[in-house]
């Protein structure tokens, strides 16, 4: 076959596959296929903060290998946008930034926000809070595509996730607990944060329930982001900030908000 005529039957060939798929999902899951697969976008960061991402992208395939990107999407150029816009916005004040993040997984948006605040001089503590259990976790089935998934975040993903830390120079707290239980012992013990990103959990109770805990934790004028604001569980959270927060930055995975 001709390269020409095989180059427009593979074209036409993904067209309708993607026609059948979208038309099977149901309308979360659909515009979260459009705007994360479909959708090019064209991006092209600061050479400063694109040596910040390509280190951490750099890394994390010596790591993880072609699997470096499982289940996180932190380093692509749309979303590592928001991420410097966020940074930016919270670098602001010229003082140390005070970073937790909820649901680190392999490290990469740990990696990529600290080597931003790095570059910027503002680098504070870096603190993780993800359970790591023994043998992953299921989630997805009150997701936009409505299908469970086995999560294989486990203790070896933690200790990848530190040797990613640790050959990015990068000294980062890990607590190995579920966001309620460690959420309450760092308002127990008085642990404050300028910048927080939850993104544990997306179904059921738990944005809500980390969303209303960190509000206890993030000091007066922090930025919080929220992680895939466009599942059904989540979506409640992000209409509150909304309406109700100083919006800095919203793509289709991220949106940040600065709460007065």
């Amino acid at each position: 076959m001709p390269p020409a005529l095989l180059a427009m039957y593979r074209k036409l060939w993904a067209m309708a596959h993607n026609f059948r798929l979208l038309r099977g999902l149901p309308p979360s899951g659909r515009e979260l296929y459009r705007r994360g697969v479909l959708t090019q976008y064209n991006i092209a960061l600061l050479e400063r903060d694109e040596r910040v991402r390509t280190a951490v992208q750099t890394a994390a395939a010596a790591i993880y290998g072609d699997s470096w990107n499982y289940y996180s999407d932190a380093l692509r150029p749309e979303i590592a946008e928001g991420f410097v816009r966020t940074v930016d916005a919270v670098a602001q004040t010229n003082q140390p930034v005070q970073y937790l993040e909820i649901g680190s997984c392999q490290g990469l948006s740990m990696s990529l926000i600290a080597g931003l605040l790095r570059d910027r001089s503002v680098l504070g503590s870096l603190v993780s809070l993800d359970p790591y259990f023994e043998t992953g976790y299921v989630e997805g089935d009150a997701g936009p595509y409505r299908k469970a998934e086995q999560v294989t975040v486990t203790k070896n993903t933690k200790a990848c996730a530190m040797r990613l830390y640790a050959q990015l120079g990068l000294e980062v707290e890990i607590i190995e607990r579920t966001s309620g239980d460690g959420l309450i012992d760092l308002i127990r013990n008085a642990r404050t944060f300028d910048l927080i990103y939850i993104d544990g959990s997306h179904e059921q109770l738990c944005p809500a329930i980390d969303f209303g805990l960190c509000n206890a934790i993030l000091r007066p004028n922090g930025i919080m982001i929220l992680d895939d604001h466009m599942w059904p569980d989540v979506q409640p959270i992000k209409q509150l900030c909304d309406k109700h927060a100083v919006k800095i930055q919203e793509t289709w995975k991220t949106a940040s908000y600065r709460l007065l």
